[in-house]
């Protein structure tokens, strides 16, 4: 066995470096036209992915194994009265993190982390509102959800490696763009929280092809709206969005605390929407993750909102889509502060778990502040 991971990781390795050789000489050879086809390639990546080690092709897969043991250690603070909200992570290990801050949400910044620490400004977002989600691409692009109240302004970005925005083409038209995942032929799909009078809730697709954003699908299970039994004002429908392949897409409903799939037809569209969850432990639950074995891991921000009157809930709960059994995976809620994103990354040592502590203010007393934490996950596998 270990013989036989140890081989999946070299073949893993080869692919990955092989696809990163090819696209630099596209680079390099573009202007004598002397393009090599990376189709060949990609497409024995995609054959041989059963064999690959818990590595991300995608951001949200790994591997977890249960009665793991894990460890919570903070990794990153930030001044109070910031808010880390998205997060993403990229083949080198350097974190990404949407951040707003300044009177009425006036700075939008995407903050990269890297493997040693350091923090720095990688990007800002143009306008007031709410920096959102974040995926990173094949080629090291970051995309982000920004939410304003500007349609100039509103939608989603893609940044390039030298940190400048890039609206894309659509994305105006959502009423609160939120969460954002890739699927495995390279198209960007992303939740719209609520919209109109009715807080309608909705999911978009940016094929590849076409470069515009268009609507999937609209479905009550989306909605957002005012709880009944909740805050005085509306809560998110669609947020959290998570592709399993070869063509689900996993939803987390903020307002209706429950778990969505949504299958896509065999041509991108005809999607089909089912209830996958609801529960109490999914209260209110946010950013999610799902691993190869298609569990759900989603975050839960009403975790430290106890003093308020929130029901006692853990900050991280996992969801087997299988037996349709919720359970916590973290208890102590202690280094967290309003969890709202959360993001694997693979290691020697096992699967790190980081998850954003957004810190957002309802008038609680102060808690963990704002920052990002990592769950390590050990026992994983040995290779």
């Amino acid at each position: 066995m270990k013989n036989q991971k140890i081989k999946s990781l070299v073949v893993f390795e080869t692919f990955k470096i092989l696809f990163v050789i090819l696209i630099s000489l596209n680079i390099l050879f573009a202007q004598s036209k002397t393009v090599i086809d990376t189709t060949q390639i990609i497409s024995e990546f995609q054959e041989n992915r059963e064999l690959l080690p818990p590595d991300s092709l995608l951001q949200n897969e790994a591997f977890l194994e249960e009665d793991s043991v894990r460890t919570i250690t903070p990794i990153l603070s930030l001044p109070q009265g910031e808010s880390p909200e998205g997060i993403a992570i990229d083949y080198s290990g350097n974190i990404f993190i949407s951040n707003t801050k300044g009177e009425n949400r006036s700075i939008n910044e995407i903050l990269r982390v890297e493997p040693n620490g350091t923090s720095t400004v990688f990007a800002t977002l143009p306008g007031k509102g709410r920096a959102l989600g974040l995926v990173t691409d094949l080629r090291g692009s970051i995309y982000v959800a920004f939410g304003t109240e500007d349609s100039i302004t509103n939608g989603v970005y893609r940044i390039d490696r030298n940190g400048i925005p890039i609206h894309l083409a659509g994305s105006e038209q959502m009423g609160f763009p939120n969460s954002l995942t890739f699927d495995d032929l390279g198209n960007l799909y992303a939740t719209d929280s609520y919209k109109g009078e009715n807080f309608e809730g909705a999911v978009w697709c940016y094929n590849k092809n076409e470069k515009r954003f268009k609507l999937l699908i609209k479905h009550p299970l989306l909605d957002g709206g005012v709880p009944p039994n909740g805050p005085p004002f509306p809560l998110p429908g669609a947020n959290g969005i998570a592709f399993f392949p070869p063509n689900k897409l996993y939803v987390a409903n903020t307002k209706q605390s429950s778990i969505i799939r949504i299958t896509i037809g065999e041509f991108g569209n005809e999607p089909t929407i089912e209830l996958v969850k609801k529960d109490s432990l999914l209260l209110n639950i946010d950013g999610i993750v799902v691993d190869k074995h298609e569990n759900i891991y989603g975050v839960l921000p009403p975790s430290t909102l106890g003093a308020l009157g929130a029901p006692p809930v853990p900050p991280l709960v996992k969801l087997d889509t299988k037996s349709g059994v919720v359970s916590s995976v973290i208890e102590d809620n202690s280094k967290f502060d309003t969890p709202t994103s959360l993001a694997f990354r693979k290691t020697v040592n096992g699967v790190n778990l980081f998850i954003t502590n957004a810190a957002l203010q309802y008038g609680q007393p102060p808690s963990a502040g704002p920052g990002v934490v990592k769950v390590k996950v050990d026992s994983l596998v040995s290779y």
